[in-house]
């Protein structure tokens, strides 16, 4: 009790929810657009659900205080693992309860894997990690799609199974992007990118299969659900990462001299603050040292 005999409300943790004296909460279509948010994006931080949804941050984090103590969101455990080495930000993920809450306005019925709690428990830090660097890029791409009138992202798609399975010499390899995404202009015309999410974890021999594979994707394609004209996207997280990779990537074409297919970039080159920078002159390819914009169709056909 305090000096005016009011109960206190009680301390919320961090990573464990309330069992009693819940705050208030009635779902709203607002809260069913953030659980919408944090199932696509699978692992989603508090600064990026507001960059999307808007209005006061302040309300943004009460609200998804209250989303976790209620049970419709889920704090995954290990991220204390990425607090300890600075990272400050609070990160969601989606429970049965939110997918069921989710459904309830449209009425379809929700498929919710039974492992979805212990998924979210069991989520590594490496994968934490991996999955918030592709999930900041994708909210600073749609950020930048909704400023401009001429660009619509019209597909984003994550998949656990192959897109394919090529040869790079006698190994089989299987093409597994962290993203397939599409691009749409006024005119109609779509660009479509695979994107890859380097955390300097993968050999330079392991990544230079990886772009061989879609190399060999593009020239012996022959199925409807492969566009035949891409470009593959790699987030580094330092330049000096980057460099290396770029440096790799000049043999990963048949002629070993570089193609504009491949594009490379620092993850601190775009931002919350400045999403559009990832249509910017942020992207190297391994045939020289300009930096371009992927909204350049230069590279598109083989090159």
């Amino acid at each position: 009790m305090n000096n005016n005999n009011t109960p206190l409300q009680p301390r919320r943790r961090l990573f464990r929810r309330l069992e009693e004296n819940l705050p208030p909460l009635a779902i709203t279509e607002r809260d069913v657009s953030i659980l919408r948010l944090v199932r696509d994006h699978r692992f989603i931080n508090t600064e990026q659900i507001h960059a999307l949804v808007g209005g006061s941050q302040h309300n943004v984090t009460e609200r998804l205080s209250r989303l976790f103590h209620h049970g419709y969101l889920d704090r995954p455990a290990h991220q204390r693992e990425l607090r300890a080495e600075g990272y400050r930000v609070m990160v969601y993920a989606l429970t049965p309860k939110g997918a069921q809450a989710m459904a309830q306005p449209s009425g379809e019925p929700v498929v919710v894997s039974p492992h979805l709690n212990e998924d979210n428990r069991t989520a590594k830090r490496s994968y934490l990690a991996h999955t918030l660097m592709v999930s900041q890029f994708r909210v600073c791409l749609e950020l930048a799609c909704r400023a401009r009138l001429d660009l619509h992202l019209t597909q984003w798609r994550v998949s656990d199974r192959p897109l394919a399975r090529v040869f790079v010499g006698l190994e089989r390899v299987a093409v597994i992007p962290d993203a397939h995404f599409v691009i749409e202009a006024a005119d109609g015309r779509a660009a479509h990118f695979f994107l890859e999410a380097d955390r300097g974890t993968m050999s330079q021999g392991r990544f230079l299969s990886k772009l061989q594979s879609y190399w060999q994707l593009r020239a012996n394609t022959l199925s409807n659900s492969i566009p035949r004209a891409f470009r593959v996207l790699t987030i580094a997280q330092s330049k000096r990462r980057m460099e290396n990779l770029l440096s790799t990537a000049t043999d990963a074409d048949q002629r070993h001299t570089g193609s504009r297919m491949f594009c490379f970039t620092v993850e601190t080159e775009y931002s919350l603050e400045d999403p559009s920078a990832v249509f910017g002159a942020i992207w190297r390819t391994p045939v020289d040292s300009i930096r371009r914009s992927i909204l350049d169709r230069t590279g598109e056909a083989h090159g």
